[in-house]
């Protein structure tokens, strides 16, 4: 399950001096407060949403929603804003940030990967493992288990499997048995080019 939704902060308290409650019609002070609204995921903050404001008079104690003032009060509130700005606390972001950097985690290790396979492919080693792809719904994987100068002798796993990440699972001694076959330095390039071999696992 994947636990989502909105939260609400307290971003700043303050007052309004001097206005006509429209309630009550009193000459008075209003306290206000700002919360700040964020989606989050797992509870934890991804980005901020929305801003609501809700003012009381100090004299009828009447709640009032911003949008339910009347204008003279929202003028008095908007030159307060920009006197004091209510920003988002950078914490609201947070998500984004490590969402942000799984991303680029992800893609730095996806270029080592690629730097490593390419010199694996160009300089192979006894044990490498090639993940191949059979066809759209099938893979596999074949062992290298000797070299002689532009001859790689590989053993073919005994077993198939219906997805990429499934190659870990069969990838086990006891499944390279007697499926044997040759193939030049160049061929294992080819196939590597053009994908067929779509990854080279070197413990």
């Amino acid at each position: 399950m994947i636990f989502y939704g909105t939260k609400a902060t307290n971003l700043k308290n303050g007052q309004i001096i001097n206005v006509d409650c429209p309630n009550c019609e009193t000459n008075v002070t209003m306290k206000y407060s700002v919360f700040g609204k964020y989606a989050h995921i797992y509870w934890i903050p991804l980005f901020p949403t929305s801003k609501i404001t809700v003012a009381e008079c100090n004299s009828c104690k009447k709640t009032f929603e911003y949008k339910e003032l009347p204008e003279s009060i929202k003028t008095k509130f908007e030159r307060e804003k920009e006197k004091n700005p209510v920003n988002f606390p950078v914490w609201m972001f947070s998500g984004c940030f490590v969402i942000a950097a799984l991303v680029g985690f992800g893609v730095y290790k996806s270029n080592e990967t690629e730097k490593n396979e390419a010199e694996y492919i160009k300089n192979p080693k006894v044990g490498d493992v090639y993940c191949i792809k059979v066809s759209d719904a099938h893979f596999t994987c074949s062992r290298v288990d000797k070299i002689v100068k532009d001859s790689l002798f590989l053993t073919d796993n005994d077993y198939e499997t219906d997805q990429t990440t499934g190659i870990d699972e069969i990838d086990i001694a006891k499944n390279y048995t007697n499926q044997k076959e040759t193939l030049s330095k160049k061929e294992v390039q080819d196939a590597y080019k053009s994908e067929k071999i779509f990854a080279i696992n070197r413990k």
